[in-house]
């Protein structure tokens, strides 16, 4: 699959990230918010564990589970996207709620089961190799921690022509000035032209278990939500 460079991709999504993400709320997104912190809660063993939101985007799912007591770091290589985070984090959240400029796409600069929790939320279609960086999840997360994984299928506007595709997407926007209206264009072009990846649940539970990860619940969606944990067993990098 070709894929658009990741220089190119980091500054989309920074721009993206200033002016269009928090305009651009998918219906789903509120409902999702409440679902992922009653996953990791009901996961969760001791106060304060620690969660690492791997492609955080402006911050919604690292602040929603940071209010509810976990310990949180926010990922994410577009800076545009973390200066939106940081700017949401007020009052107490500070002392457990820090967002840093991480890359998927490399080796992460955490130490090995560093973490109790981990969620990726819509970003594993844009890694430039999914695989590797299920792995490095697996390898900052400790054994029998948690991962929840959400992706959102391929959409339903995939069928139509482009500028309908577009004109579709736009109606969500809170105010359609001609800045977000290009970079959800660019976005809807983007998908189709092979830099975003689609898969079925039955595709991601193949590619956890390959990551040796266990499954724990699998939620069809959409969006698809799959819970699973991290085995205790050394993970085969072969």
């Amino acid at each position: 699959m070709k894929l658009v460079p990741q220089s190119l991709q980091r500054m989309f999504w920074s721009l993206y990230g200033r002016l269009a993400w928090d305009a651009a709320r998918p219906p789903w997104k509120a409902t999702q918010v409440r679902q992922i912190v009653e996953i990791l809660k009901a996961r969760q063993v001791v106060p304060d564990e620690w969660v690492l939101d791997a492609g955080c985007g402006t911050g919604d799912f690292s602040l929603a589970l940071a209010e509810a007591g976990f310990q949180v770091i926010g990922a994410d290589y577009a800076e545009g996207m973390l200066v939106r985070a940081r700017a949401k984090v007020t009052g107490e959240l500070a002392d457990s709620l820090s967002f840093q400029q991480v890359d998927l796409n490399r080796r992460l600069d955490f130490p090995d089961a560093r973490f109790d929790h981990v969620i990726n939320i819509s970003v594993l279609q844009v890694a430039a190799e999914p695989m590797f960086t299920l792995r490095e999840l697996w390898r900052v997360l400790r054994p029998g921690g948690t991962l929840v994984l959400l992706h959102v299928p391929r959409p339903d506007s995939y069928n139509l022509p482009l500028h309908e595709a577009v004109l579709q997407r736009i109606q969500d926007l809170e105010k359609k000035t001609p800045w977000r209206v290009a970079l959800v264009a660019t976005k809807v072009w983007a998908e189709r032209t092979g830099s975003t990846r689609f898969w079925t649940a039955e595709a991601l539970q193949e590619m956890l278990k390959s990551s040796q990860f266990r499954m724990l619940s699998v939620n069809q969606g959409p969006p698809i939500v799959i819970v699973a944990r991290r085995t205790e067993a050394e993970q085969n990098t072969a």
